[in-house]
């Protein structure tokens, strides 16, 4: 029967498609021969422009880099410190010679940098106390009767700001003599550092004026060169154009007219990026940030950049000719590109159909299925398709309600140890939680007792002796700080009962400085055998702190005892002191063995020691003095580099 002949037809379609396989090679080589010789012309053109912006942008930096060393160097020559010396004193001898002298070497500097054309020294009052100029190419000293007030003068203001070693650089801008601008107008660029001791101890500024001449002819020359538009941004919030056939002049313009040329997008794209090329307003343009050395001020060299653009016709003008060579190839792949593509729609529909559906069930949805008319071996892959997929979803369909019957019990059981879990955990930490403290209170009370009546005893004799007469020199203060120790471990013994139980503070004003020299007091001996050194920065004038004087004592007799004992071998023990705001920021540094990564997190759990004989109370008690007192303490340590305890305490009201 006709149902019963073998399927045809499958074998002159391949035998098609091979034939168009050899015209498809050729458009594709074709094709791929265009784009790599256009990418390759445009990314070599475009590397060069902005390699050419750039190696003139590293030339400008460090031109500024040099003039900075030489700006710090006469900073801080002995010319400089003899004049400030005797303006100091008021030697008019002195002062004539000292400003002999450094007009000498402000001259030298001038010769050997052509384009710098004034340097001068003003006063904390913005005088000028020594200036050099240079015109028509003579460099002369500025008698004192020319010397000027530049108090007014912004560039003067914002150096003043600055600390010695830090650089300023001003705006590009024309020079002003005498309150007029200079005539014929000159475009400058300051460089200044200040001199003295920081911002409120400055004595006045050195300063560098130079011919804005070397930076216009970078961006002139690449004008020129490229005949495109060449920019020069500065960190002023304006910008000076130029172009290949325009006239060299100074005319600084606000960015915003530039941002209604070329988009304020990027406008911001060409500053706030280091280097790198753009398209705008059918301009190519090439951009490079000029970076200032480390002495410079962060908004001194931060909008300092060169650009170059020109039309992007213009650039790519010799890419256009490529075009020419590919123009009868591409008109034959196109006609033949259609044509295959319109038999491979033919030939391949039933495939992809195949396909996309074979897809669908792979990705899970297993109600597809595929219609393929005829009567050839795809016609009958399709139907023996069909009949797996309805297989396929049917068997699906009952492992999916398994699965679903198995994740519900799972779930449920799960959920039911995880809660049985959490109430035994949460009664476990209660029962150990009940224990400790009960321990803790039997022994506190336990101590209290036991050490209770001979302090008190220690403290009777302590009082009687100090009625002794002909007591011998500083045995009086020496029995006082004795007295003073004995209320004090009476304190900790009640500290450490409350441990246990709440404890009620004696809050007061307490002087940071005594209570840290008495802890020095208590622990100097054991410090010296140890050779360990006790540093102290407490400065004398911080506030009091709002604390109980014995249970302060107590934190930093803790503190100390504990990096004593990390320094068997010797070391260093710092305390400092800074405010911050309404609270004391304190620190107590050692140089000791410091604390694993492992045992950091417990230092102060009560009954913790990792130190033989210790009680493990030390730190814990330190912790719970600090709590009650509204206080904060933090650990920074590292293993064999030391430990760093800081406390925040409030101060007092």
């Amino acid at each position: 029967m006709e149902s019963n002949k073998p399927p045809r037809g499958l074998s002159r379609r391949i035998y098609f498609a091979f034939l168009l396989a050899a015209v498809i090679p050729t458009a594709i080589a074709g094709a791929i021969g265009v784009y790599v010789s256009l990418h390759t012309l445009r990314t070599e053109t475009l590397g060069h422009l902005q390699q050419e912006v750039a190696v003139r942008a590293q030339g400008v930096g460090r031109f500024f880099d040099q003039l900075a060393a030489e700006l710090l160097y006469l900073a801080d020559a002995p010319a400089l410190e003899a004049l400030r010396s005797a303006r100091g004193d008021g030697n008019a001898s002195r002062l004539r010679a000292a400003t002999s002298r450094l007009e000498r070497d402000y001259l030298t500097l001038a010769r050997a940098y052509p384009h710098v054309y004034q340097i001068r020294y003003l006063g904390a009052d913005g005088r000028e106390v020594v200036r050099v100029d240079k015109k028509d190419g003579k460099v002369f000293a500025t008698p004192a009767e020319r010397l000027q007030d530049k108090s007014d003068r912004y560039y003067f203001v914002e150096a003043m700001r600055r600390r010695p070693g830090e650089i300023y650089v001003s705006p590009l801008d024309l020079n002003v003599e005498f309150g007029a601008v200079e005539k014929p107008e000159r475009p400058v660029i300051r460089v200044a550092t200040p001199i003295g001791t920081g911002v409120g101890g400055n004595e006045g500024i050195l300063i560098i004026n130079l011919y804005a001449d070397f930076l216009l002819e970078q961006i002139q020359q690449m004008a020129q060169a490229r005949a495109g538009t060449a920019y020069l941004f500065d960190r002023s919030g304006h910008y000076l154009v130029r172009t290949g056939n325009a006239e060299t002049g100074f005319a600084m313009q606000p960015i915003e007219k530039l941002n209604e040329r070329l988009g304020q997008d990027t406008v911001g794209r060409i500053l706030g990026s280091p280097e790198g090329t753009l398209s705008a307003a059918d301009q190519i343009i090439a951009h490079a940030a000029i970076r200032f050395g480390s002495t410079y001020s962060a908004t001194e060299g931060s909008q300092w950049v060169i650009a170059l653009g020109f039309p992007e016709r213009a650039l790519f003008m010799s890419v256009f000719n490529l075009y020419a060579l590919y123009a009868v190839l591409a008109i034959c792949l196109l006609a033949t590109a259609l044509g295959g593509y319109a038999l491979s729609r033919h030939l391949l529909g039933p495939l992809e159909a195949l396909t996309r559906e074979t897809e669908a069930i792979a990705a899970g949805d297993f109600s597809h299925r595929v219609e393929v008319r005829g009567r050839d071996e795809i016609a009958g892959l399709g139907e023996k398709f069909n009949a797996m997929a309805g297989q396929i979803e049917q068997l699906v369909g009952s492992l999916a309600a398994h699965r679903d019957r198995l994740e519900e019990e799972v779930r449920l059981r799960t959920a039911e140890l995880e809660k049985e879990q959490d109430e035994r955990r949460e009664l476990d930490r209660q029962v150990f939680q009940m224990d400790k403290m009960a321990t803790m209170g039997e022994l506190a009370m336990g101590i209290a007792h036991e050490m209770g009546n001979p302090l008190a005893g220690m403290k009777a004799v302590a009082q009687a002796m100090q009625y002794e007469e002909d007591l011998p020199p500083g045995m009086l203060e020496a029995l006082r700080r004795f007295e003073r120790e004995v209320d004090r471990l009476s304190d900790f013994l009640r500290s450490f009962h409350g441990f246990a139980a709440p404890t009620v503070l004696n809050l007061q004003p307490v002087s940071l400085r005594d209570a840290v020299q008495d802890v020095l007091f208590w622990t100097r001996k054991e410090a010296k055998s140890l050779g360990v050194d006790i540093e102290t920065d407490v400065p004398t004038d911080l506030p009091p702190l709002k604390a109980d004087p014995a249970q302060l004592k107590q934190v930093f007799l803790n503190l100390v005892v504990n990096a004593l004992h990390a320094m068997p071998d010797g070391g260093r023990i710092t305390l400092s002191a800074a405010r911050e705001g309404k609270t004391l920021r304190i620190e107590v540094r050692d140089t000791g063995s410091g604390i694993p990564p492992d045992v950091l997190p417990r230092i102060f759990d009560a009954f913790f020691t990792t130190r033989p004989g210790g009680s493990g109370l030390g730190l814990a008690i330190t912790a719970k003095i600090v709590r009650e007192h509204d206080a904060t303490i933090q650990v920074s340590s590292e293993e064999r580099h030391g430990t760093c305890i800081t406390l925040a305490w409030p101060l007092s009201a």
